[in-house]
């Protein structure tokens, strides 16, 4: 990406990303941080728009695994096992599920994007398993933002693609 493209880029990213804050804060839900943690999933994935659903998708798988880590916590500590036992305990068996599942036979659905899967399971644990209508809502406005951004961002690039330099002589 050229210089100039990056600096637009950077600008549109950021210019958006504040003006989403702006308006989820008017929503109740408190977590407006997660779109940012979307962002780096997205572009880290190297992912396009097209994509999106398929991420908002398995960003709620990642949010009903994180509810059942917690269901298995509960019931380890019911059967007499101390905090931290659980807790293990449940990591290994809902992280195993989960992957043997959605990298196994959901390896070719839209339900296969691991990256943006674990963070829902992990901002699900950032909410102490509450706040689930919140984490739905925050998941779909981080995700349009991510659509936003890599539009600014192929725009820029077309617009002021990378200079060719010249051969060192």
């Amino acid at each position: 990406m050229s210089r100039k493209a990056i600096f637009w880029f950077s600008l549109w990213t950021s210019a958006f990303s504040a003006l989403f804050y702006f308006f989820y804060n008017f929503l109740p839900f408190g977590v407006g941080w997660m779109m940012f943690v979307c962002l780096g999933v997205f572009f880290g994935m190297g992912l396009k728009p097209k994509d999106t659903p398929a991420l908002l998708l398995s960003s709620y798988c990642g949010i009903a695994w994180g509810l059942f880590d917690f269901l298995l916590i509960s019931l380890f500590a019911r059967m007499g096992m101390n905090g931290q036992a659980s807790t293990f305990l449940s990591i290994v068996i809902g992280t195993t599920i989960t992957m043997c599942i959605h990298l196994g036979p959901l390896g070719n659905t839209p339900l296969r994007h691991m990256p943006i899967i674990f963070a829902g399971v992990c901002l699900t644990f950032s909410q102490n398993g509450k706040n689930i209508l919140g984490l739905v809502v925050t998941f779909a406005f981080g995700l349009a933002l991510c659509a936003v951004c890599f539009a600014g961002q192929a725009v820029f690039v077309k617009k002021f693609p990378l200079e060719q330099q010249e051969p060192a002589g």
